[in-house]
């Protein structure tokens, strides 16, 4: 079944076939908030980020040094790379943990933990859909870790 989520005259659209969920944002859209609603109304809470291509705007990206570490790039990037897993956190709320690997204009890549973005141009989303797996995030002492069922 396709679906449309239009909003402000954006639109998010996605598909599941089989285990896996395509999802297509358009420019404008932020990627975190919207990643959050496709995976809701898809029904998903576990899965596996096989890839994404598109770029991003007013990106910020961190690394983790006991706390996150960001650094904003306003400017628009390639999606050169896209990682990572959803899972349940205790609460249970949907938590994208989300690595990129971005490229600006002179092919320099940043890297890190993807903290916001706004998708520029488009960014088309794989995820695997963990059926019989059930990921869970959750506090360990001053760290989130994620636990698999």
């Amino acid at each position: 079944m396709f679906m449309l989520a239009c909003w402000r005259l954006l639109c998010m659209k996605y598909k599941v076939g089989g285990s896996i969920l395509m999802v297509k944002l358009d420019d404008g859209e932020d990627f975190l908030e919207r990643l959050h609603e496709a995976l809701r109304e898809a029904g998903v809470n576990s899965g596996v980020i096989l890839s994404c291509a598109g770029m991003f705007r007013n990106s910020r990206i961190a690394f983790f040094k006991g706390e996150y570490a960001g650094r904003d790039f306003p400017e628009p990037m390639e999606i050169v790379s896209m990682e990572g897993n959803i899972a349940l956190s205790e609460d249970g709320k949907i938590f994208p943990h989300i690595h990129v690997c971005l490229a600006d204009e002179s092919q320099k890549a940043h890297g890190g933990h993807l903290l916001g973005a706004t998708v520029h141009n488009t960014a088309e989303l794989a995820i695997l859909i963990l059926k019989d797996v059930k990921l869970l995030r959750k506090k360990a002492d001053s760290r989130v870790e994620l636990q698999i069922e």
